[in-house]
């Protein structure tokens, strides 16, 4: 897979140079969906002379060309998409981890049906469904029943304020 990026810098008019190398080959290597800050902290650990310019310039020309694609995952996380085949990408709207599902969906026949239907040639098919994690979903609930708890506990604390003040008026009186 790296050959394939390295390949689309050359056919691009860019000189192949090692640290687009390297990010092609993290880019190959990767089984995550990266921001441009993971693989620039990645890459610097063998190149230390890159600079993020190099490496968004690099992950935007693929991007251009087509070779990855680009997922956004809320404000300030764009995750960059290596796996070329058809699949379903879950984010999670909460912790902005991005998982991939490769379902029963046929999305090749989903593919085939559009240029059937429209003449439009897909060469990439892109499936989000957002939502919460499983242990964002947890923490959510753990969240709530904390606000809860503290709602509760200061709601009775405000009511047996009161009836001290209300026994100890009553006494006095």
């Amino acid at each position: 897979m790296a050959a394939q990026y390295i390949e689309t810098l050359r056919r691009a008019g860019l000189r192949v140079t090692s640290q687009r190398v390297a990010v092609c080959e993290f880019l190959a290597n990767t089984d995550r969906h990266p921001t441009t800050s993971q693989v620039y902290e990645e890459v610097r650990k063998t190149h230390p002379e890159i600079s993020q310019a190099t490496v968004y310039n690099t992950l935007n020309t693929l991007r251009d060309l087509g070779a990855i694609v680009e997922i956004s995952a809320g404000t300030d996380h764009t995750h960059y998409e290596t796996d070329p085949s058809p699949h379903i990408n879950i984010i999670c709207l909460r912790c902005h981890q991005i998982a991939d599902l490769q379902e029963s969906l046929a999305p090749d026949m989903l593919m085939d049906n559009i240029f059937k239907s429209t003449g439009f040639r897909a060469t990439t098919l892109q499936v989000q469904v957002s939502g919460f994690c499983p242990a964002c979903q947890q923490a959510k609930r753990e969240e709530i029943g904390r606000k809860l708890r503290g709602s509760s506990e200061r709601g009775e604390q405000r009511h047996s304020g009161t009836a001290e003040t209300r026994n100890a008026s009553d006494g006095d009186l």
